[in-house]
């Protein structure tokens, strides 16, 4: 009889259910099995779950996960069974122009943990061994399981041309946005705001390294920059709600020749006011699109550069955990995620 495990599976769109299934099995050479000690739920999984639904059904979602190894096939090479690691979530294709110059990121024919192929809510996931990185020695599996976030907004922040002292705004504060917000002060930003409508997120994001807060329920975010700065608004802006109205907002935040940062994934058209595409054009606004993570070894890998980062202290990880929850607890924690009735960053869920 076959091993089975719990795992978190989606069936449809909002009909997701902690199951028992069969454990998997390793069959290429570089099949590793991993034993998830903690996988975060990413801000894509809510509509995924809740609405969209995935590549096919059913499916185990979740791709931010730590763990450790629990077995390893002949070509793991320096992967051993107890090894503590983490897990890039993109598998890319290898044989793609984007993949033959090492921007996996770009990959056109792209894997994916937790939406294409099956992910880590669950006591076991099978990942590639290229895809597995070793944990430092002081680093907790929680903080581990939040690499991907971590990585993600240091891809966004890396976009821009900062030199020590420059301005900032961070605009939506999930778990990205404070990521975004410590990594813009290690960088060397000077005055750096921080944007949301919970105070809970604005107090966090002052003790994480913010100067400023600005609750957006109760004025104009951009005007508000603006009043503090003079008038001139700030170098960089970093975007991470994806809606149009804080798309727009950002648009506003950035001064004279200032640089936007498109890192919130956008689920509905943004149209552009002329006023605003005058403000592009005449301040001569830099727009950049930021996606995924580098997983590349050049210039930097910033999966290894964010696990260096939280293990050091540099960036802080574990006051993002809001939520715990058991597998069998999905149904439940995806509800509350998806209604919004309680504030929520980092949500976990624990094997």
């Amino acid at each position: 009889m076959e091993p089975t495990m719990r795992a978190v599976r989606l069936f449809a769109p909002g009909d997701v259910r902690c199951v028992e299934t069969a454990v998997p099995k390793l069959e290429l050479p570089d099949d590793v099995l991993v034993k998830v000690k903690a996988c975060g739920v990413c801000g894509s999984d809510i509509p995924r779950v809740m609405v969209k639904g995935a590549y096919r059904h059913p499916i185990t979602i979740g791709h931010e996960f730590a763990g450790e190894v629990a077995a390893a096939c002949e070509a793991a090479s320096g992967l051993r069974v107890g090894d503590r690691v983490t897990v890039m979530p993109l598998i890319p294709c290898g044989t793609c122009n984007y993949c033959r110059m090492g921007d996996f990121a770009l990959c056109e024919n792209y894997d994916y943990y937790g939406s294409r192929s099956e992910g880590a809510m669950a006591e076991y996931v099978k990942v590639k061994a290229a895809n597995v990185l070793p944990l430092p020695e002081n680093l907790d599996y929680e903080s581990a399981a939040m690499t991907d976030p971590c990585s993600v907004a240091l891809h966004g922040v890396r976009k821009l041309r900062i030199n020590p002292g420059q301005s900032a705004a961070v605009v939506g504060l999930g778990a990205i946005g404070f990521f975004a917000l410590q990594w813009l002060r290690a960088l060397g930003c000077g005055e750096i705001f921080a944007v949301d409508v919970f105070p809970e997120k604005l107090a966090l994001a002052t003790k994480l390294g913010a100067d400023r807060a600005i609750d957006g329920r109760s004025r104009d975010a951009a005007d508000a920059i603006r009043e503090l700065t003079g008038g001139s608004g700030v170098d960089f802006v970093v975007e991470l709600a994806g809606s149009k109205a804080t798309q727009l907002l950002a648009i506003r935040m950035a001064k004279k020749r200032g640089q936007v940062v498109l890192c919130g994934i956008s689920y509905e058209d943004l149209t552009i006011p002329q006023l605003d595409l005058n403000r592009i054009l005449r301040n001569e606004l830099t727009i950049l699109g930021s996606w995924n993570s580098s997983i590349a070894p050049l210039p930097i890998n910033e999966w290894e550069v964010a696990l260096r980062a939280m293990s050091s202290g540099l960036i802080r990880a574990e006051s993002l955990v809001t939520h715990r929850f058991a597998l069998e607890q999905c149904g439940e924690a995806f509800a509350m995620l998806h209604k919004r009735s309680e504030p929520f960053t980092k949500v976990l869920f624990i094997p």
